[in-house]
């Protein structure tokens, strides 16, 4: 991984009182590539005065970036890093000079961030094995995979049993399961993924949980606290937080970040009892309503983070990562079969193979690609 320092800062034109928006050409220079960031060693951004960023690389113009934080303006230290995001909080990927959205500009980490999307149910062969097309393939990125990982669970705040047991029930169960070895068939600069987990040790926090949606760096802070800034760096950390019913336009993600030099793997699950847009429709399991929908977005965000713990891992041209690309693809719809962990069944969305893509073994995702697996 590489260091998250990234840039100083060279503000021209500096007035003696602090500014309210950055300066008209003021800049910001980016000495350092940093894991996930958009922005890499010698891009150049300079303020419009106006909270609009310009992004110079190679002396030729990129586009426009924009500056609510005005961290152009502000920017005094330089062991914090620069990140491009969506207005959503998540990282952009891809040919940013193409891409057709608005971008910003954050001090924090980016957010992979899984939404809940409305679909059509009606295509023929949705669900079903076979058929699919198109360029889909996920590539690799050069970076690490998590071969083994061991996943730990933090609650903060108040836990009822059937949430602590039952997540503790299903991390047990994912070890080799097919979901599990769904994965398997990536690799990374430091080995393949095993599609074998641990299952690590248990945190309450009893202080007040967050009242807001966690950010990225807010997570990291919260694991480096509770392991005493001691973390496991082949881990990932999932914060189940009491609040958080609220939240309307994603129903969990995963990131990255670090204590101190060590690297680590974080994943935010809020509340998500009484949130309709993720209730899977759990009918069968027996399982209460918010701990399925719990479920099935931690298979997702833990094999996301398995296949691109760093965001140095695989994804595809749009950004799309494994538990993206079969998002909300449930095998057998309209009545999804539920998948077997450790002898305990769940309602699971399905996960990218390329391989079975490439066979057109897989089912498909929602559009229309059969390289789903459970």
């Amino acid at each position: 991984m590489k260091h998250l320092l990234l840039a100083s800062a060279v503000l021209a034109s500096i007035c003696a009182t602090s500014a309210v928006a950055a300066q008209r050409n003021q800049t910001l220079y980016i000495s350092y590539d940093t894991n996930g960031s958009q922005l890499r060693a010698g891009d150049v951004l300079v303020a419009d005065g106006d909270g609009m960023a310009a992004l110079y690389r190679g002396n030729a113009f990129v586009r426009m970036v924009h500056d609510p934080e005005d961290l152009v303006a502000s920017r005094s230290s330089p062991s914090q890093p620069v990140y491009v995001t969506n207005a959503e909080g998540e990282i952009v990927r891809g040919d940013l000079a193409n891409y057709e959205s608005d971008v910003f500009l954050s001090a924090d980490a980016p957010e992979h961030v899984f939404h809940r999307k409305e679909f059509n149910n009606s295509k023929p062969n949705y669900g079903k094995p076979g058929g699919g097309g198109g360029s889909a393939l996920m590539t690799y990125h050069n970076g690490n995979v998590l071969v083994t990982p061991t996943t730990y669970s933090i609650f903060w705040g108040p836990s009822s049993s059937d949430i602590t047991n039952g997540m503790a029930t299903f991390f047990s169960g994912f070890s080799g399961s097919s979901i599990g070895n769904a994965s398997g068939e990536y690799t990374g600069s430091n080995g393949k993924v095993s599609g074998k987990t641990v299952v690590g040790g248990v945190y309450q926090d009893n202080s007040t949980p967050p009242s807001r949606a966690l950010s990225t760096s807010g997570a990291v802070a919260e694991v480096c606290k509770v392991t005493n800034n001691a973390p496991n760096p082949n881990a990932v950390y999932f914060i189940f937080t009491s609040t958080g019913a609220g939240h309307v336009s994603y129903c969990a993600w995963h990131s990255w970040g670090s204590c101190g030099s060590t690297p680590i793997q974080v994943a935010y699950m809020p509340n998500l009892s009484g949130v309709s847009g993720c209730d899977v429709g759990d009918t069968v399991t027996g399982h209460s309503a918010a701990l399925a929908a719990l479920a099935n977005v931690t298979s997702h965000e833990l094999s996301e983070a398995i296949t691109d713990p760093q965001g140095t891992g695989w994804f595809d041209s749009s950004g799309q990562e494994n538990g993206d690309k079969c998002a909300w693809a449930f095998l057998s719809e309209p009545a999804p079969e539920p998948v077997s962990l450790g002898g305990t069944h769940w309602i699971l969305q399905g996960e990218w193979s390329n391989a079975a893509y490439t066979a057109r073994t897989g089912y498909l995702n929602r559009s229309g690609q059969a390289g789903c697996l459970y």
